[in-house]
Parts: C-alpha cells; structure tokens; sequence
C-alpha cells in the first residue's frame, strides 16, 4: 500500500509584505503612553477631592421597595455592563441606586404609600411591577 505524498497548501511567508498586527488606523487611535508620566499619581491628583457620597437618608423608603429597586438596577447594570467586574457592578448598582433615591420625591412617595394602604398585598405587588415595567420603558426611551 501506498501513501500518497500531497503538496504542502501553506503558502511561503512573503518578507516583503508588511506583517505588522496593527493597521495604520488602529496604531493613529490607540492612546500614547509616556513612560516619564505617573498616570497612577495624576489620576489621584485629578480626583482627590472627589469622593462619592453614599450617606443618603433613604430611612423613609420602605424596605421591600429598596429591595426591588435594588433588583431592578442590578439587573441593568448586569445587562449594559458586562464586561465591568462584579466589584465595578456593585459600585454602581449602588450609586444609581442613591442617585434614584437622591432625586426621588420624599412627599410623592409617601403619599403615594398612604394611596397604596388600602390595597391587597397582591394588587401592591402588581402595581410594583407595572411601575417597574414603566421604569424600564422610560429608561429604554430616555437612552434612544
């Protein structure tokens, strides 16, 4: 028996053609780095007075409905930043989560808990999720 000898497909490497991985593009936009800067030390200087203040008084929210609008924003932060790591996820779940409550209105809300009281626990639960529903749609909309 016999065995077929067959050519070799690879094609010889051409010296002559420009092997470089980057095309001219990409190596114009890709950002220049500077070995005589600490970017590390700039990047403290540039925001040393700038400190995230998550001591907001959220006392006045009910806890269910700090539970689900921390869901709620969890599941946003893990649907648009994926490629973030869990520690950046939870950083800003947690700010958009007292950015919320910082611009939420302290008088509409309790009142609308007051309008809420007669409710069951189901039509609470149902009316939670419709608004949570219209959050959504108004996110969606207010990112297009």
């Amino acid at each position: 028996m016999e065995i077929e000898n067959e050519e070799n497909s690879i094609e010889p490497i051409n010296k002559e053609k420009d092997l470089q991985p980057f095309t001219p593009y990409e190596l114009n936009s890709a950002d220049k780095y500077d070995p005589d800067i600490d970017y590390r030390q700039e990047l403290i200087d540039r925001y040393k007075d700038s400190e995230e203040n998550f001591e907001i008084d959220d006392s006045w929210v009910e806890d269910s409905d700090k539970i689900s609008l921390i869901r709620f924003l969890n599941e946003i932060v893990n649907k648009n930043y994926q490629e973030y790591p869990s520690v950046m996820t939870e950083i800003l779940a947690k700010k958009m989560y007292y950015d919320t409550v910082k611009t939420m209105s302290k008088e509409e809300y309790l009142e609308e808990k007051k309008r809420d009281n007669h409710l069951s626990v189901v039509d609470k639960e149902l009316q939670k999720i419709k608004d949570e529903n219209s959050l959504e749609y108004a996110l969606k909309k207010k990112e297009d």
